[in-house]
């Protein structure tokens, strides 16, 4: 009976990864929240599926973290096999100012690269750390990364996106960590990915589409990158494609860093 934890599960990718999931009857389903305020939909999810399990956690919190861990202990058999750590900050109100933009914001640049790296990269860290030894008595022992196109360097030269400092080199740096866990851990079988979702409707994106300027801007920025882009994808066709990716997740692909379609195509 394989057991998933979805760290940020409370609405679009992380609900709609324990949405699939959890539509699979053998699979134990884990959703790590941050507040039950915002998690109605899983809630109610959960209320229909008894192989969903909702819990309560503040990553950035070691006490935190050993509880929620005692918690998934109990409800996943004592072991893990797949952790997808979605949870994530985008940035803080200045986040579309391009670098130069920040000249005489100091203090706004200082605050926005450390929400980011708080919750990019530290979070994460603390999240596996403290759930390591339960992924070490899974079967699959995959540890997941949400991350995204734009912590390319090349998708970012072509597309000459210059907003989202703090969010894309957060993410950079994300994508390093991964990488570093899976030389860290290779030899105890425990494989690592780091995978972007393309992009992707969800409430997180809402206020994009229903710009046309903002929307406009970012079509033609992403078709410098690829003269065929169509426009955004569902939560729903993203998560089937990542998983698919995840399922196929070896030794030999540890620690890389890949599109929801396992290559470097990071927009449909």
């Amino acid at each position: 009976m394989p057991s998933y934890l979805v760290v940020g599960a409370a609405r679009g990718i992380g609900f709609e990864f324990v949405n699939q999931l959890s539509a699979v009857p053998g699979n134990q389903v884990t959703g790590l929240i941050r507040s039950q305020a915002t998690a109605s939909a899983l809630n109610d999810l959960a209320a229909e599926r008894s192989n969903i399990h909702v819990i309560e956690a503040d990553i950035f919190s070691p006490d935190s973290l050993r509880e929620a861990v005692t918690k998934v202990e109990k409800v996943s058999n004592g072991a893990l096999d797949v952790l997808i750590h979605n949870a994530y900050s985008a940035g803080t109100e200045v986040m579309f100012l391009s670098a130069n933009q920040f000249t005489g914001k100091e203090t706004e640049l200082h605050q926005e690269l450390t929400e980011t790296i708080k919750a990019n990269v530290i979070g994460p860290m603390l999240t596996i750390n403290a759930f390591l030894p339960l992924i070490r008595k899974g079967a699959e022992k995959k540890l997941i990364y949400i991350t995204t196109g734009a912590a390319d360097v090349d998708m970012t030269r072509v597309s000459r996106l210059t907003g989202q400092i703090g969010y894309s080199a957060s993410k950079a740096a994300g994508n390093m960590v991964m990488a570093k866990y899976a030389g860290d851990l290779a030899e105890s079988g425990i494989k690592t990915l780091s995978i972007a979702p393309g992009w992707v409707e969800t409430p997180a994106t809402e206020g994009l589409t229903q710009n046309p300027e903002v929307f406009e801007y970012l079509v033609n920025a992403f078709k410098r990158v690829d003269p065929n882009v169509k426009g955004m994808i569902t939560a729903e066709q993203s998560i089937k494609a990542m998983l698919e990716v995840i399922d196929k997740l070896d030794a030999e692909g540890s620690g890389a860093f890949v599109s929801h379609h396992g290559n470097k195509k990071w927009v449909d």
